[in-house]
């Protein structure tokens, strides 16, 4: 099984040091949803570099800081200066703990009238179960979209699910793709349509989740 949660936004500025306490709140809900989420490296140029990548203190918001200002896109040419309006950019992933492979980025900060409205800020956990392990529920899977929406204030957002036989039909492109959840703040935001139908009530915007998930969110 994999899943990956994206949530999307359009221009908005903000600083580095805006950003840090935003991706230190993402990092600390994945933590909360699962150990295997809790410890993160630097993507490496190879398996073996990223495998050897030191995890970083998610609590030092000095490093967090460092690591956007590093994903600044930046001119070509020397002397390579910042571009703003292209915001910051920070990969990680959890060198395979517990049996999933996992990854999780943000690009944030963005502000470009050339890029999309919106969806050129993103933020996404992109995870695989390997055999045997044990993968994450509805509920957590549903919870950390939840907490995505609440920290990164998204102008939509969704969950796909890739599954194997057995499972309802996904998309006509991809029949092992189900979408999990779909999230809108209003009327005439998101590229993508919906696939799900059952609505759930949010303080902000809107949120639909596949009816199979019904039953073990009407447990909780």
């Amino acid at each position: 099984m994999s899943v990956n949660i994206y949530v999307y936004w359009g221009p908005r500025k903000r600083t580095a040091e805006d950003l840090t306490p935003q991706f230190q709140a993402h990092l600390q809900a994945l933590a909360a949803a699962d150990k295997r989420l809790a410890s993160w490296a630097p993507l490496g140029r190879s398996l073996k570099r990223g495998m050897a990548s030191q995890p970083i203190d998610t609590s030092a918001s000095g490093d967090l800081r460092h690591l956007l200002y590093k994903g600044q896109n930046k001119t070509d040419m020397p002397p390579r200066l910042p571009i703003p309006e292209l915001g910051y950019r920070i990969s990680l992933w959890n060198q395979r703990l517990g049996d999933i492979e996992a990854s999780t980025s943000a690009h944030c900060g963005a502000y470009s009238e050339y890029l999309s409205q919106d969806g050129q800020n993103n933020a996404c956990l992109e995870l695989s179960c390997t055999a045997g392990a044990k993968p994450l529920g509805a509920q957590v899977l549903l919870g950390l979209f939840l907490k995505f929406v609440e920290i990164w204030n998204p102008d939509w957002g969704s969950i796909w699910r890739y599954v194997h036989a057995g499972h309802p039909a996904g998309t006509s492109e991809d029949p092992t793709r189900v979408q999990y959840a779909f999230y809108r703040l209003r009327q005439g935001l998101a590229p993508q349509e919906r696939t799900v139908g059952k609505e759930l009530a949010l303080p902000n915007g809107r949120m639909w989740v596949d009816e199979t998930v019904v039953p073990v969110l009407e447990e909780t």
